[in-house]
């Protein structure tokens, strides 16, 4: 039996990320070899340490339906290292936005189902964290992405999948809080342009700020928006540049983040195709089917 899939992999452009503001620009994508069947690698971001580049990302289990971070060494852009388990929890994880502070490498991943945006400080990096506190509490944010700007730290991120086209914005004087909710949360209402999608960056003596396009499906391509107007209780930004994944390419479905490592831009594609399930999975699949058969029979037999 097979069954179609959306996958997702991971890929590398030879350009800056601000490349990608020119009209027209089109690089060659340079994608990871794919992963086992069954599992996807999204969400990339990366760090330099030690003059070797470090990538964190998502790896999803589609018989598990179920996210985890796994970090990747670059020695070789063309062959990254195996992925290795960084962050796990009980829940589904994803989206694991680095930064650094003082020194010190900090993960933000995405636990909207924990209702909260956690950090995370790397006590080996990359592979081992320890969760140091709460951001933001009883909010169901997805895709956190915290910048500085204008002398203040800034978190910006989705919600629910119920509200796609929302943007809501936190700021705080340091990086550990306490953290504001902008006076006008949502800032912004548009399912073309608002879930963030990546590292913002300064261009020019602007702020950019990547976006998922959202209005055809789930991940189909990024919208990079300029910021006018930043403040506690202001929030302006126009569209600067489309960005659509590539028609012709290995991976032509869809387009959901782009990141920053110096010349370097990280971007995930997404494809579909048909896999074949584990044994394992099939099992399982045929015991939910027959335990929901007999409790449907038990129903029937009951209500005569």
């Amino acid at each position: 039996m097979l069954l179609r899939h959306i996958e997702w992999n991971i890929g590398f452009v030879r350009s800056p990320i601000s490349a990608f503001l020119e009209p027209g620009f089109r690089s060659p994508i340079s994608w990871f070899p794919p992963t086992d069947p069954g599992k996807y690698l999204a969400d990339p971001f990366a760090i330099v340490r030690d003059d070797l580049v470090y990538v964190l990302c998502e790896e999803f289990d589609y018989w598990k339906n179920k996210g985890r971070i796994v970090s990747i060494e670059l020695t070789d852009w063309r062959r990254p290292a195996k992925a290795r388990v960084a962050i796990e929890l009980p829940i589904h994880v994803s989206y694991p936005y680095l930064l650094e502070n003082q020194g010190r490498v900090y993960c933000v991943p995405e636990t909207r189902r924990a209702r909260e945006v956690a950090l995370y400080e790397a006590e080996e990096f990359p592979d081992k964290w320890r969760r140091i506190g709460s951001l933001i509490r009883d909010f169901p944010a997805v895709d956190s992405t915290l910048f500085q700007y204008d002398g203040r730290w800034w978190l910006a991120c989705g919600s629910s999948p119920m509200r796609r086209g929302s943007l809501f914005m936190w700021h705080a004087q340091d990086l550990f809080g306490p953290w504001k909710a902008h006076s006008n949360n949502p800032v912004k209402t548009n399912i073309h342009s608002s879930r963030p999608a990546g590292t913002p960056f300064t261009h020019g003596g602007f702020l950019y700020r990547p976006a998922q396009d959202c209005s055809r499906t789930y991940g189909g391509g990024i919208i990079i928006n300029r910021v006018t107007r930043l403040t506690p209780t202001e929030f302006e930004e126009k569209l600067a540049a489309v960005i659509e994944p590539y028609a012709d390419g290995a991976y032509p479905h869809g387009l959901h983040t782009l990141t920053s490592i110096g010349d370097v831009t990280l971007l995930d594609g997404q494809r579909r195709r048909f896999i074949r399930p584990p044994r394992t999975a099939l099992a399982d699949l045929r015991d939910t089917v027959l335990s929901l058969r007999e409790k449907i029979k038990q129903t029937l037999t009951l209500e005569v």
